[in-house]
């Protein structure tokens, strides 16, 4: 399963990065995302299991005519429980591929593959430096003018080792060099997902695992906790003694 999270930041008009990958990398849904904050009036219940059918009578959905783009509204931390069901147990919309965009997806699905499109002006560079730091490929918007090169510096200060490209991929799309680029992300990204199912599979056959044991072979393959409790959840595995939100 490859799931891809576009984020924007700063002054971003033209949000519809999905649909320009959507032509260049085959065998992808999109799944658009339009998060609100209004609840229906209820008992506040905490510590009780929500179940899928439960949070699907919050959101609305619709496909486009040709099904390759499914339209999500809801409260956003329904919608964010929700994909992940969708993701990996609802046999009708289980996604091998997808783009998830409209959404904060470095905050609400850390466990995908982070795309970061920044417009400038950028307000609040020291707040935003945390969210910079989880995102794996930055695209600058922009052309290259002093404004652009004094963020890229900043950036790879921040990143050193994470991909920047600046170019105006709304207005001339991508090139070749972040099409490859691209590329080789994603595939690392499965990769990735490929040996956390085989250490699983090998050591901890039952389905059954503690947080300790978890931890201990994420850190072994160099994984992320969000990446590798996303897999359990893929191949129905049950985190025991777990820290609070650790997976």
């Amino acid at each position: 399963m490859l799931a891809v999270a576009i984020n924007y930041k700063g002054a971003v008009e033209e949000k519809n990065l999905g649909s320009i990958l959507m032509k260049l990398f085959d065998g992808f849904k999109m799944v658009k995302l339009y998060p609100g904050d209004k609840l229906e009036e209820g008992r506040l219940q905490l510590c009780r299991p929500e179940g899928y059918e439960d949070l699907l009578e919050y959101i609305k959905e619709s496909w486009n005519p040709s099904g390759s783009v499914l339209e999500l509204r809801g409260p956003g931390v329904k919608l964010q429980r929700a994909v992940r069901h969708m993701f990996f147990f609802d046999e009708e919309k289980k996604f091998e591929k997808a783009f998830l965009e409209g959404c904060d997806g470095i905050t609400d699905f850390p466990w995908a593959v982070q795309i970061a499109v920044v417009q400038l002006p950028v307000v609040g560079w020291e707040q935003d430096a945390q969210w910079f730091r989880k995102a794996e490929i930055i695209i600058l918007n922009d052309s290259e003018r002093e404004e652009s090169r004094e963020f890229a510096a900043k950036i790879k200060k921040l990143r050193p080792d994470t991909p920047l490209f600046i170019e105006k991929v709304f207005q001339e799309g991508l090139s070749k060099e972040l099409q490859d680029s691209l590329e080789a992300l994603f595939a690392a990204y499965l990769k990735k997902r490929k040996r956390i199912k085989e250490m699983l599979q090998e050591k901890q056959p039952e389905q059954l695992i503690t947080c300790e044991q978890a931890r201990r072979m994420a850190g072994e393959l160099g994984a992320g906790l969000f990446l590798f409790g996303n897999v359990c959840d893929e191949l129905g595995y049950r985190v025991t003694r777990c820290g609070l939100g650790c997976f």
